[in-house]
């Protein structure tokens, strides 16, 4: 089962906006400078990261636990029970995310993972349908009343739907069909900026969705130009090891934050403190770019993508399962 590359790169890229979207809510930093003016940084990355990026992070993971669904489904025996140990570790990986960072990502992911399973039962052709109309709903409900807590199991249920089709497949062959919704997405998200000065809050979740939308198309086009391997460089290792480092960088904050902000010029009374933290971020990524490629080249998994997959599974692969010789084989299910 060869690995998905289009998928590892947005993946990757959107755990580098969350890291910027998630560092001034650690770092302390949220709030007007001391003159009471706004951060121009500040401003800058509410119109670029924030509401850009968990709308991509969450829709990824939905794609992930559909594209092992079907592999572990193809498999094992009992292929509920795995992904009920994987989202049940998933779980506690967010408790415990939780108290570096109260309102991670993780724990609504496992939760929405959870209500999801019992649409597993569905005949597979029908699990894209309900899933994805669901999904639409929930991200529908979440508009309308401006919710986020409606918006992650939305965008969760309907990565899920987008996972159980052969569409990551056909966009990894051609990423060119990316470039068809930018027909409608860029004059969107044009729109959407300019309401967005006029109203930041009240657009501010809907321009989100589809710049992210807009985002990934973009990058999954380039991912058809020359600039394929310099992308895959940059982005596939941290995609590949997201769980390591997403929870990485958060404990790397929380050092900052308790022991070095003050001397990192980090702290609210600093001087540039929001464009130091930029600078901070991305040393972060790519320390862990460089470390993740090593890594990978020697393991093959991140340590808690490896603990996650053995949690999973009680081992370190999923056990094989000896054909029936009075079966047809089963089609190759798709590796995410």
């Amino acid at each position: 089962m060869r690995r998905l590359e289009s998928l590892d790169v947005l993946r990757g890229f959107a755990l580098c906006g969350i890291l910027f979207a998630n560092a001034p809510v650690m770092l302390h930093l949220l709030g007007p400078r001391p003159d009471g003016t706004p951060d121009p940084v500040s401003t800058a990355l509410d119109y670029t990261v924030n509401y850009r990026f968990f709308p991509l992070f969450a829709l990824m993971f939905g794609i992930g636990f559909a594209l092992m669904w079907r592999s572990v489904g193809a498999k094992l025996a009992a292929p509920r029970r795995a992904l009920l140990q994987r989202l049940l570790t998933l779980l506690v990986f967010g408790i415990l995310h939780q108290l570096l960072q109260p309102g991670e990502a993780l724990l609504p992911y496992a939760i929405a993972g959870l209500v999801l399973l019992p649409a597993t039962l569905l005949p597979q052709r029908r699990i894209p349908l309900v899933t994805g109309v669901a999904g639409i709903g929930l991200l529908a409900g979440g508009l309308v009343v401006n919710g986020q807590l409606l918006l992650v199991p939305g965008l969760f249920l309907l990565g899920f739907a987008v996972g159980s089709t052969a569409l990551p497949r056909r966009v990894e062959d051609d990423p060119r069909i990316a470039l068809w919704p930018l027909l409608v997405l860029v004059p969107a998200v044009a729109a959407g900026l300019l309401a967005q000065q006029r109203d930041p809050m009240g657009v501010a979740l809907v321009t989100g969705l589809a710049m992210a939308a807009m985002y990934a198309c973009l990058l999954l086009a380039a991912m058809a130009t020359p600039l394929r391997p310099l992308l895959v460089r940059a982005f596939a290792p941290l995609g590949r090891t997201a769980l390591t480092n997403y929870i990485g960088a958060s404990v790397i904050l929380v050092l900052v934050q308790r022991f070095a902000a003050a001397p990192l010029g980090l702290s609210a009374d600093s001087a540039h403190p929001w464009l130091r933290m930029v600078l901070l971020c991305g040393v972060i990524l790519l320390v862990q770019n460089v470390i993740s490629a090593w890594w990978l080249t020697r393991f093959g998994q991140g340590p808690l993508e490896k603990a996650w997959r053995i949690l999973t599974y009680w081992r370190s692969e999923p056990p094989a399962i000896r054909p029936d010789p009075r079966a047809r084989p089963a089609a190759t299910a798709i590796a995410g």
